[in-house]
């Protein structure tokens, strides 16, 4: 395998991940009702996965308020152990990319264990943690982040249009932190993103 200080973003897999979910807590029994994977090389998809997904509860008013998904917009959706395998297919030997990677990948890691299963590990690049650490937007969530950076949104809070933006916004913070200099590899952007 190559050292990661010798693989150039351009040649590196990304598997761009967004989820919505049923409130904010997996350990309380809120769970995922949309899932989106974009899998990527340098702007270039090579595949993707997007569904709706039957939480087997309802969802929050809050969960609701913010990403629109009505309870019987997944009736007749699959169960997430149904689209499981299909999920990991498209993540596999991937980086991943969230913008609030904990959220996303804490649902991801409930929903396998509720299977049984442990989830694999994957290398994950947080957008958030890059954002708030080198520069200096007003606001860091998704959406802002996108403004100060001149992305357009097609839809808020809907997995899929989430996770094209959070490709938008990825390429455009390593084109700014590569012209300050020294972000060219994958081991370049892990460091960004270490605590």
């Amino acid at each position: 395998m190559t050292p990661m200080s010798l693989v150039l973003l351009k040649n590196t897999i990304f598997a761009f991940t967004d989820i919505e979910t049923t409130g904010l807590d997996p350990f309380r029994g809120d769970k995922i009702c949309e899932i989106a994977v974009l899998r990527s090389r340098y702007k270039q998809k090579i595949a993707s996965f997007h569904s709706l997904i039957d939480p087997g509860r309802n969802i929050s008013p809050a969960a609701y308020a913010v990403n629109g998904i009505t309870e019987e917009m997944l009736i007749g959706k699959p169960k997430f152990a149904e689209v499981a395998t299909e999920i990991l297919d498209v993540l596999h030997k991937a980086v991943i990319v969230c913008h609030n990677a904990p959220f996303d990948i804490g649902f991801l890691e409930s929903e396998i264990n509720l299977m049984g299963l442990t989830i694999p590990e994957f290398p994950v690049i947080d957008t958030l943690i890059i954002s708030r650490r080198y520069f200096n937007f007003q606001g860091n969530n998704l959406n802002s982040v996108a403004r100060c950076l001149g992305v357009k949104i097609d839809q808020q809070h809907r997995a899929m249009s989430d996770v094209i933006t959070t490709e938008k916004i990825f390429w455009e913070l390593i084109k700014d932190l590569q012209r300050r200099g020294g972000v060219n590899t994958l081991a370049d952007v892990f460091s960004l993103c270490k605590k």
